[in-house]
């Protein structure tokens, strides 16, 4: 089974959020009910191993903080090689989410994933697909990171964390 380790936006949030969802080509939009912040991706898990997993992560304890959402980003960062692939949402401050990541993987060991690239705290809006015909996204995208660059939403609280399991089905990833 694919696990990742998220917090979820909180549910009064998820309008606001979606309401900002459209006008890009090639987007595949988060759906509200999905939309949460991960903190790292397991990948495939032995079934075996998620009591093990859920021992360590009781024993992660930070205290609770708060968070704001800000304006929209892709990654990759623009004037790259490479077409941007996922278009997200800001996180601010960052430093709480970093110290909770911090303390996550001291739980279950090294993340290989961002011992590589870092760990950049964001609410994931949609993956993108250039359009046809083309290598990168269209206009719209820089219309729409433009339009929405003072996005602005919350702060919210956050108080937990919660180890999921990713399907790949049109439903909310189920809770572990």
């Amino acid at each position: 089974m694919r696990l990742f380790i998220a917090v979820d936006l909180p549910p009064e949030l998820r309008p606001r959020v979606a309401g900002v969802c459209r006008g890009v080509s090639g987007a595949r939009w988060v759906r509200p009910e999905q939309l949460h912040i991960t903190l790292r991706f397991l990948g495939e898990t032995p079934e075996e191993r998620v009591a093990e997993l859920r021992i360590k992560l009781r024993q992660v304890a930070v205290p609770g903080f708060s968070l704001s959402l800000t304006g929209p980003g892709v990654f990759p960062p623009p004037g790259g090689r490479k077409p941007a692939r996922v278009l997200w949402l800001g996180l601010r401050p960052p430093s709480p989410l970093q110290a909770l990541k911090q303390a996550i993987d001291t739980a279950l060991g090294p993340d290989p994933e961002t011992s590589q690239r870092g760990f950049s705290p964001h609410l994931t809006l949609a993956r993108l697909n250039a359009t046809k015909g083309e290598s990168r996204p269209g206009r719209d995208l820089e219309d729409f990171l433009a339009e929405h660059a003072n996005f602005a939403a919350g702060p919210f609280p956050v108080a937990s964390f919660h180890l999921y399991r990713s399907t790949m089905r049109p439903r909310p990833a189920p809770a572990y």
